[in-house]
């Protein structure tokens, strides 16, 4: 039975490969695949952290699922490392995706 973690964070598709090998085992032909990157902007830890309690994505299924405590906990430890020793303010990371295409059998 897969952890808790596994069961709200774990995507499936999301590891080098597996998108185009899914295409691939339904018949699809002549598949590419490649890895788009784009930057995403925080104006301050509060608008990181807003995506942790949303409604959607496996992340916020999880920390809707901690309790208060262990909620608290969690919003502590990753505003520590978002700050890293600044202050509060703009921060950029690199989000990922993989996408892949291909041709229909004929």
């Amino acid at each position: 039975m897969p952890s808790s973690s596994e069961r709200h964070c774990t995507c499936p598709l999301t590891r080098p490969g597996e998108l185009a090998s899914a295409l691939r085992a339904t018949g699809i032909e002549n598949v590419a695949e490649t890895c788009l990157a784009i930057r995403m902007v925080f104006e301050s830890f509060e608008d990181y952290w807003a995506a942790f309690e949303g409604q959607e994505g496996p992340v916020a299924r999880y920390v809707g699922a901690l309790t208060g405590d262990e909620r608290n906990r969690l919003r502590a430890a990753v505003r520590s490392a978002y700050l890293d020793g600044e202050p509060d303010g703009s921060r950029s990371y690199a989000a990922l995706a993989w996408a892949a295409k291909g041709t229909a059998p004929r």
